[in-house]
C-alpha cells in the first residue's frame, strides 16, 4: 500500500527529525509499502498548501503523528482529508493517538488509532488494509466499528531495536534541522538520535508513548547511525533525545569508550537527571564529546518536587550542576510553575535556586496536566478541569507556554503575572551578571597590563644596577 505520513507544525522553527514518523516509514518501506512524508513542521507550510497537497495525493491511506498539543490541528488535518479523500482511511499515532484514542475517534474523523511503538502495527495494519482483512487480528490499535469503539489486545514492545532499520531521514527536510539544532549556541551541523526506549521513572505529570520499560540498541548500532550521519549530511553534532540516556549507566559508559576508540571526532548533549549523575561518568562523557546535558529541574522546591514525585532533592540539582560544570560541560534546564501546591514561597524557592546556581538562560513552563498523565486525573478530581476531554485537549497552547488549567489557589490572571515576573527578574539579574563580568574582565586586564608594567620596570631596573 502506499501511504502519506503526515508531520503536524509544533515548533516555530523546526529543529529535530520527527524520530516516531521517520522509523515507521523506513520500517514501512523495508516491508514493501510506499511512502510519502508531509513535514508541515519541517517546511513550514500554512494550511492552504497542506490542503493542496492533500487535496492532490494519490496515496490509500493517510497516517498521521503527533503529541497532545497538536490535537486540534490533527482534528482539522482529518478534516481535510475525509473531504477530499471521503472513503480513504485515516490513522494516527504517536501521544495524540495513545494517551486519548477514544476522545479523538468519537470527536474527529480519524478512522484508526495506533497505541504505543508503532512500527510493526502500522506494518501489520498496512498489510491487512491492503488484503482487505479485519483489523482485529492487529494488536496496538482502537478503531470505529458500527458505531463503536473498538480495542484491541495491546502491542508487546519491540524487544530488539536493532532490528529497526535507521530513520528515513532523506523523506524529510534534512538541511532545515541541519541548520536549526536543538542544542543552538555550537553552530554545527546537528541532528537528533534516539538510542533507549521508554523511563523508568514515575513522574506525575509525564506523558509518553514508550512508558517504563527501558529498552536499548546496542552500542554498535548507535555508532554506525552516527557513522551514517556523518557520511550522508556532514553532521558534526548529535543531540541524543531520549525520554532519559542516562537511565543505564554501564550503557553510557561503553558509548562513551566506543566513541572514543572509533574517533569519530563528534560532539553531542543529551538529557540528565540530577540523582544519576556523579564526577566519573561526566569525565567519561566529556571525553567522549559530551559538552551539554540538559535537566529537567522542575521546580527549586523540595515540597513541589515530592508532589510531582521526581525522586530527587534540591541538594541533588545544586551537586549535579557543580559536577557537570567542574566536568566542563555545559548545564542548562527547564522548570515548572504553577503545580499542585504552588505558593509564593515555592516560587521564590525556585527562583532563588536558580540564581545560586546561576542558570539564568532556563526556561519557565507551566504545569499543564496531558491526558494520560496521573496529574490529569488528580485535576479532574480536583475540578479544576472545566471541559470534557475533547475540549480541554483543544485548549492547549505550544508548549506550555499558555496556561491551559490553573492547579494553584492563584487567580489566572495571577498565576500568569507570577510567571511574567519571575522571567523578566531572571532576564534583568542575568543581564547585570554579565555586565559585571564585562568589567571584571576589563578590570582583570588593566591590572594585569599594570602588573605585566611593574615587572618590566623591576626587571629593567635590576639589569640596569647589574651594569
Amino acid at each position: 500500500m502506499k501511504i502519506l505520513l503526515i508531520h503536524p507544525p509544533y515548533e516555530r522553527v523546526p529543529k529535530e527529525i520527527p524520530l516516531g514518523l521517520a522509523y515507521i516509514a523506513s520500517f514501512l518501506q523495508h516491508n514493501g509499502h510506499k511512502v510519502d512524508v508531509l513535514d508541515i513542521d519541517g517546511y513550514g507550510y500554512g494550511k492552504k498548501k497542506v490542503e493542496e497537497i492533500i487535496s492532490g495525493s494519490d496515496c490509500d491511506c493517510f497516517g498521521i503523528g503527533g503529541l497532545s498539543s497538536t490535537y486540534r490541528y490533527v482534528k482539522w488535518l482529518a478534516s481535510i482529508i475525509k473531504f477530499h479523500h471521503p472513503h480513504k482511511v485515516i490513522i494516527a499515532g504517536n501521544m495524540v493517538a495513545t494517551a486519548h484514542p477514544e476522545t479523538l475517534l468519537k470527536n474527529s474523523n480519524v478512522d484508526i488509532a495506533v497505541i504505543g511503538e508503532g512500527e510493526v502495527t502500522c506494518k501489520e495494519l498496512l498489510d491487512t488494509l491492503g488484503a482487505a482483512g479485519g483489523l482485529d487480528n492487529v494488536k496496538g490499535l482502537a478503531y470505529k466499528k458500527d458505531g463503536k469503539i473498538i480495542f484491541t489486545p495491546p502491542r508487546e514492545r519491540i524487544q530488539d531495536l536493532n532490528k529497526l532499520p535507521f530513520p528515513a531521514w532523506e523523506n524529510f527536510p534534512v538541511e532545515t534541522y541541519l541548520r536549526n539544532p536543538i542544542y543552538r549556541e555550537h553552530g554545527l551541523r546537528s541532528l537528533n538520535i534516539s538510542t533507549i526506549r521508554g523511563c523508568p521513572f514515575d513522574c506525575i505529570f509525564c506523558s509518553r508513548v514508550f512508558g517504563r520499560t527501558v529498552t536499548k540498541r546496542s552500542i554498535d548500532n548507535i555508532i554506525s547511525e552516527i557513522r551514517e550521519l556523518i557520511k550522508r549530511y556532514r553532521v558534526q553534532y548529535i543531540a541524543i533525545i531520549d525520554d532519559l540516556f542516562i537511565s543505564d549507566q554501564k550503557h553510557v559508559y561503553e558509548f562513551c569508550d566506543k566513541l572514543i576508540a572509533e574517533n569519530l571526532n563528534i560532539r553531542w548533549g543529551a538529557a540528565g537527571r540530577v540523582n544519576l549523575i556523579n564526577e566519573p561518568l561526566l569525565k567519561k562523557m566529556k571525553a567522549a564529546g559530551c559538552d551539554l546535558l540538559s535537566f529537567g529541574f522542575e521546580s527549586g522546591s523540595q515540597k513541589i518536587l515530592d508532589i510531582m514525585k521526581k525522586h530527587v532533592r534540591v541538594e541533588q540539582a545544586e551537586k549535579a550542576i557543580k559536577l557537570t560544570r567542574q566536568a566542563g560541560i555545559r548545564v542548562i534546564g527547564s522548570f515548572m510553575l504553577g503545580m499542585i501546591g504552588e505558593t509564593r514561597e515555592t516560587v521564590e524557592e525556585t527562583i532563588n535556586f536558580i540564581k545560586r546556581t546561576d542558570l539564568p538562560n532556563c526556561r519557565f513552563f507551566f504545569a499543564t496536566p496531558y491526558p494520560g498523565t496521573v496529574l490529569y486525573d488528580m485535576a479532574n478530581k480536583m475540578g479544576r478541569i472545566k471541559q470534557d476531554e475533547d475540549g480541554f485537549l483543544e485548549s492547549l497552547g505550544e508548549m506550555a507556554d499558555t496556561l491551559a488549567v490553573n492547579l494553584t489557589d492563584f487567580s489566572d490572571q495571577e498565576l500568569v503575572d507570577i510567571k511574567r515576573k519571575a522571567e523578566e527578574r531572571l532576564k534583568s539579574e542575568a543581564r547585570l551578571a554579565v555586565k559585571w563580568r564585562r568589567s571584571l574582565d576589563v578590570w582583570q586586564s588593566r591590572l594585569g597590563k599594570i602588573k605585566m608594567g611593574l615587572y618590566y620596570d623591576g626587571l629593567l631596573h635590576t639589569i640596569k644596577g647589574a651594569h
